[in-house]
Formats: C-alpha cells, structure tokens, sequence
C-alpha cells in the first residue's frame, strides 16, 4: 500500500521585496519565511488576536484571484497590482485594517491615517478588535480598495 503525503498550500506568496532579489534568495542568501513571519507576529500576548486575522485574510484572498497575501514583519499587506490593504496587529487586543481608499469620503468608522499627505498608499483604517466588527460594512471597504487598484 503506497503512503500518500498530504502538501499543505499555503496563503502566502512571495513579498515583491523578495522577489526584486532572486538571485540572492535562489542561492540562499536571503531566507523568506512567510508562515514564520505570521507565528511571530501573533506569538505571546498577541495570540488572541489570530482567530480575526485569519477572518480578515480569507475575506480578503476571497475578493478576486489575483489578491496576494505578502507577510512582512509587523503587517500582512494585500495586492492586487499594489498594496489596497494591509493587515496590522497595532495593540495586544486590536487589528488595524489599513486600507488604500485615496481621498474618498468615508464614514466616521473609518479613521484617516493621515496618508495623503505623508504620501502611503494606505490613508484609512479600521479598527478590529472582536469579530463582530468584522461586518458587511468592512467587507465593503476591502471591495472598495481592490477596486481602486485595478488600474
């Protein structure tokens, strides 16, 4: 009888950082460990706050085939063409979703980031801090801002 082995995919893609340095990273000099990067990011006190950014990442991968998840060190960024959306462990009991919504007028749940004028892509966040606050209105706004970066 043949053992079958069972290859866990996994969500996350290569940082573009990263992939700008192929070379390097194909010889090993460089070591990108998506998955590590995401345990570390909710290790210790942050761990509560895992359950809401797996929520947050399915949504989000969710959205359209050509969403990309590239953890970093502190954040989770989303790609279409460029970041639209980032995910952020910001305290021990909140997740910011930063979202790239340009100067569009949005309700007082969205807080401005001060983006604009400091020139990031990302210029709106929502706070997220149990999962009911994971509702239509933010899966609105991740629509909104993969729309937007589909030019």
């Amino acid at each position: 009888m043949q053992k079958r082995t069972l290859i866990k995919k996994s969500l996350y893609s290569m940082h573009p950082g990263f992939e700008r340095m192929g070379s390097l990273a194909s010889k090993g000099a460089l070591e990108y460990d998506p998955e590590a990067l995401v345990d570390a990011m909710f290790f210790g006190s942050k761990a509560a706050l895992r359950p809401l950014f797996e929520k947050l990442l399915k949504i989000g991968l969710a959205i359209g085939k050509d969403v990309k998840a590239c953890p970093c060190k502190t954040i989770v960024p989303l790609y279409r063409r460029h970041v639209f959306t980032q995910i952020k462990p910001a305290t021990n009991t909140r997740l910011d979703l930063g979202l790239a919504l340009k100067n569009t007028k949005t309700p007082e749940r969205l807080i401005d980031t001060g983006g604009i004028s400091k020139g990031d892509r990302i210029t709106h966040r929502i706070p997220i801090e149990t999962v009911s606050d994971i509702d239509a209105e933010v899966k609105h706004w991740l629509k909104i801002a993969y729309e937007f970066d589909a030019a």
